[in-house]
Formats: structure tokens, C-alpha cells, sequence
């Protein structure tokens, strides 16, 4: 078997690249390489992931296009928040595999078209396109934008706006609102700012977004962002998602990670497999030892069981004495 170029084992390569180290069309059609964009070849043992497939494309494609829409959020991973300079460990967005369509953005040419591609032609400003692991994007501000545009649900749009203020807390609101003003009366722009409206700082995820606008559009008080709740001597006891402070009531939503029970091998190095049932357990206690109303809800109530959890939630802060 041929040995393969050390220059072409760390990614995708053009098929004219190879040609040129010396590989034939017949080896570089064998198993032994994969195809993620045309005229393009990557090893098939290199992972697939979207960031390869994007790196194929811009190989190919024009040195002014730019990757857009919901491919420069999941190249980017704008929708994780952050814990200080950390990637938060709760939540992530959800992998994207490279077999999805790449929405690929040009200015001054005839957009891009294909099986692997969606393709826009948009007026850039140099302020509009980062690098992203060495590739080229739209920034966040000018993609949330792009969404709204390109007819983005508004709950989408507020996800998006919550997790940059989540990322980006010194930046995201006024660069928002900046772009948004320069957009002026673009397409979207009445979406867009609806959904800036709606968007709040320090949201850790967006199924406490979801859950957040799930209350607000049933009619409930608009409930404040992890907001600490203390004890007489100011000790801090639980940050509940949502809270109602004036009738000391709040809402959690418990993702997966609340269920997930450690390996074998880390129970055996002394770790409670459930310390997170007794973590939740704990907080619980102490919020009703504080006489505090807490209502935990799961993705089923967000996304299967709306009505009744805006109903639930209605009927405790009812019985807290909030006039709904």
C-alpha cells in the first residue's frame, strides 16, 4: 500500500494537491479516502465532524466566502455558554456530524449552490466576518441577524441573543442593539427587535430560555435570572433559574445531567454515584426550610406538557399571593 504524503494526513486536501504529490485519481478514488466537498479528499480514518467539512469547502471555495447562518453558530459553539474562561460542562450544543448543509455567504458573485450547500449572497462589512479556528464566519452580532432575516422562529432568536450576553457579558447587549440599528428596516428587523425585547443577561441555557418564555407568553410575571436566594444572615442557599422574589417562589429546569449516575470506576474511587439526586435533594430542603415555593421542571414539560406546567406554575404563585 502507498504511503500517503505526511502533508495530507492532518486534514482535507485538494484531489489537484494530491495529484501533484505524486497520488493517482485511482488511489485517491479507494476506500481508503472519503469525499466531504468536491474536488476535495480527507484519510476516512480522520473524524467527521462539521468544522472538517467546512475546512474542505474553504479550500475550494472563493477567498471571500464566509460561513453563515446556523453553521457559524455551531462552528463557533455560541449556543454553550461559558463559566468564567471555562466551556461550561452542563450544557452543549448538540454535535454536529458534517453531514448537515453548510450555509456558505458571499458578497459580490453568484452565491454558491449545491447538495452540500446553502448558499447567500450578502453585503459585508469587514466587521462582519471573524475567524473561527481558521476559518472565516459571520460575527455572532451580523449571524443573529442573518437568522432573523432568513425567518428564524422567535423563541430561536432569543435562545441565540441569551446565550451571547451569556458568552459575551461586557459586549453582547449593545453590540446587539448596534447591529440591529444599523440593519435598520431589513428584512427581520421587526423579529429581531421583538426578540432582543425579550432577551435577558445571565441565562445559563437555552431550555431556561425556552421555559423563561414558555411562563412570560402564558400570561405569568416575567420572573427574574439566577438571582441568589439567602437566608436572614445573607447566606447564599440556592441561584434558582427563575425566581419571583416579592412572593418567594422560583422555577428550575432540571436537565439530563441531573439523572446521570457516575461509572463504576468512579464510584469506586469514592464517588457517590447520585451526589446529584442528593445535591437537588439538599437545595430543595433548604429552599422549603427558607419557606421558599420551588417547581422543577424536565424537558417534557417544556416541549410535551406547556399548558399545564405555565398552569402549575400559575397555581403556586397563586397560593404565594401573586395576583395571576
Amino acid at each position: 500500500m502507498r504511503d500517503i504524503p505526511q502533508e495530507l494526513t492532518h486534514g482535507p486536501f485538494t484531489v489537484a494537491r494530491a495529484l501533484e504529490l505524486g497520488l493517482s485519481q485511482e488511489v485517491l478514488s479507494r476506500s481508503r479516502f472519503r469525499t466531504p466537498w468536491t474536488g476535495v479528499r480527507i484519510l476516512s480514518t480522520f473524524p467527521e465532524s462539521l468544522a472538517a467539512t467546512c475546512q474542505a469547502a474553504a479550500l475550494v471555495l472563493p477567498a471571500d466566502a464566509v460561513f453563515s447562518h446556523d453553521t457559524a453558530v455551531a462552528l463557533a459553539g455560541w449556543l454553550s455558554p461559558r463559566a468564567g474562561d471555562r466551556e461550561s460542562t452542563a450544557y452543549r450544543p448538540l454535535p454536529a456530524d458534517g453531514a448537515q448543509p453548510v450555509h456558505v455567504s458571499v458578497a459580490d458573485r453568484r452565491a454558491p449552490q449545491g447538495k452540500q450547500v446553502i448558499g447567500h449572497r450578502l453585503a459585508l462589512s469587514p466587521e462582519d466576518v471573524i475567524t473561527v479556528g481558521g476559518l472565516r464566519v459571520t460575527s455572532p452580532w451580523r449571524t443573529w441577524c442573518d437568522l432573523g432575516a432568513a425567518g428564524a422562529d422567535h423563541t430561536d432568536l432569543v435562545i441565540l441573543a441569551d446565550a451571547l450576553r451569556r458568552r459575551f457579558p461586557a459586549a453582547a447587549s449593545q453590540r446587539l442593539a448596534s447591529r440591529l440599528d444599523a440593519w435598520g428596516p431589513g428584512r427581520g428587523g421587526h423579529s429581531l427587535r421583538r426578540a432582543l425585547g425579550c432577551s435577558r443577561d445571565g441565562v445559563d441555557s437555552p431550555m431556561e430560555t425556552r421555559l423563561r418564555l414558555l411562563f412570560v407568553e402564558g400570561g405569568l410575571p416575567e420572573p427574574e435570572v439566577n438571582q441568589w436566594v439567602r437566608l436572614e444572615d445573607g447566606t447564599p442557599i440556592h441561584r434558582p433559574d427563575l425566581s419571583w422574589p416579592q412572593w418567594r417562589v422560583a422555577a428550575d429546569y432540571d436537565g439530563i445531567h441531573h439523572s446521570v449516575r457516575d461509572d463504576d470506576e468512579s464510584v469506586r474511587r469514592g464517588r457517590a454515584s447520585n451526589w446529584r439526586q442528593r445535591q437537588d435533594n439538599s437545595r430543595r430542603d433548604l429552599m422549603d426550610e427558607a419557606q421558599w415555593r420551588l417547581r422543577v421542571f424536565t424537558v417534557l414539560d417544556v416541549f410535551q406538557r406547556g399548558l399545564v406546567s405555565v398552569e402549575r406554575m400559575r397555581t403556586t404563585l397563586r397560593a404565594a399571593g401573586a395576583p395571576v
